[in-house]
């Protein structure tokens, strides 16, 4: 074959990859670019439940204290809160569903740790749910150890539920779940939205879905409730399948998408040292995600810091050398709240996001990387050997990255 030939074959070859990758390629270029380093650990599921929450967050905030990023700002963890655990002694009374809400006497030292730590500004609070289920459900179950679940003395630990029975927006008494109503829906956001007012002195703005199950209904219920910033895996679980899982993947979603008045982040992976995945892991996550121009949205929860002494100083060392070693690596680095992230994507403010193309192009060659059959196509056909060529060439040039 003559070299016109061989050309005209690999341009077409690149061009079907191109064509058929074109949605992939289109969402990594239209995320948004960061200029500098952001960290950002979301902690899930603080709140209502076990006493030994305020220790622990005592404990976290001295450590996020003892950490400023380049502007001078302490460290700071999102916590998504649940506000209400079963009153189980009542609903034993009663056989109707009770609940104590975060403001109860009863967690008073919770609540108090909290308050401190917006105040020294090592806290962000965000909305979790009212409860890390769907009441009616739990009231249904025949099942021996959920009823004991229900009447046991408060507090009650959501985490020794049933995977499938911690998901706050499906009916999961049956699997596959069933979709719930939306006048149910619509009654249980305003409730959950108006129990936040009042526990925490200000309206939520940004949520977590309870195990990321969730509807565009739920979506539509949280807007009307004055909620702008959804937290996401990078997609939506509309239900539970008959194996329990979380399915009916919509998305992808990316950081910065929108839909009506929602605005989309994306966890980028996890900080989990009660499941080994700890300091190490999470700066190996960080620093990809900074070569990508991404903000790095670490997802923890409450357990890693709450199951035992032991278990809970293990989890501080592993945060003091998360953030000791993120300042090590990229002293310019910035720490914020999730909803301040929010505002500078949704906002597209200049100061923090890159807008030229030839300023992004390196960042998104990273993104294309992590693009699995994209980037072994790519390799393949030569491309990435190319544009790895090509970016080291822009790189040397003057006013290159």
């Amino acid at each position: 074959m003559t070299a016109p030939t061989l050309l005209g074959a690999w341009l077409l070859a690149v061009a079907l990859v191109v064509g058929l990758f074109r949605r992939s390629l289109a969402r990594l270029w239209r995320e948004p670019v960061l200029r500098v380093p952001v960290l950002i650990v979301e902690s899930d599921d603080w709140g209502a439940g076990p006493l030994a929450q305020a220790e622990a967050l005592q404990r976290i905030g001295d450590v996020l204290q003892g950490h400023r990023d380049a502007a001078g700002r302490t460290a700071v963890m999102s916590l998504a809160l649940v506000l209400a655990v079963p009153d189980g002694p009542a609903i034993a009374r009663s056989g109707q569903y009770r609940a104590v809400a975060l403001d109860s006497p009863c967690f008073a030292p919770i609540h108090e740790a909290l308050r401190e730590g917006v105040a020294r500004g090592v806290f962000a609070l965000q909305l979790h749910g009212m409860e890390h289920y769907w009441p009616p459900t739990l009231m249904a179950s025949a099942d021996p150890a959920v009823r004991a679940w229900l009447h046991q003395p408060v507090p009650a630990t959501t985490e020794d539920l049933p995977s499938p029975l911690q998901s706050r927006w499906v009916d999961a008494r049956t699997l596959p779940s069933r979709p719930l109503g939306a006048a149910e829906i619509a009654a249980a956001v305003a409730a959950e939205v108006q129990a936040y007012a009042r526990i925490v002195g200000e309206p939520p703005r940004v949520v977590v879905p309870p195990t990321f199950v969730w509807t565009r209904e739920v979506e539509q219920a949280w807007a009307a409730a004055g909620l702008r910033c959804v937290v996401t895996p990078g997609w939506r679980y509309p239900a539970r399948g008959a194996d329990g899982l979380p399915c009916g993947d919509e998305g992808p979603i990316i950081n910065g998408e929108r839909s009506g008045e929602i605005g989309y982040l994306v966890r980028t992976d996890y900080f989990e040292p009660v499941r080994g995945r700890g300091a190490a892991h999470a700066l190996g996550v960080f620093e990809r995600k900074t070569a990508e121009g991404r903000p790095c949205l670490l997802e923890n929860h409450r357990d890693n810091f709450i199951v035992d002494a032991k278990t809970r100083d293990q989890a501080l060392v592993e945060l003091d050398a998360l953030l000791a070693g993120v300042r090590q690596r990229r002293p310019d680095v910035r720490f914020m709240s999730t909803w301040e992230l929010h505002t500078i994507v949704q906002r597209q403010d200049p100061d923090w996001l890159v807008a030229g193309t030839r300023e992004r192009i390196g960042f998104v060659w990273e993104r294309l990387r992590g693009q699995g059959r994209l980037w072994i196509l790519l390799r393949l056909l030569g491309v990435a050997a190319l544009g790895n060529a090509a970016i080291r060439l822009a790189a040397r040039s003057p006013g290159g990255r």
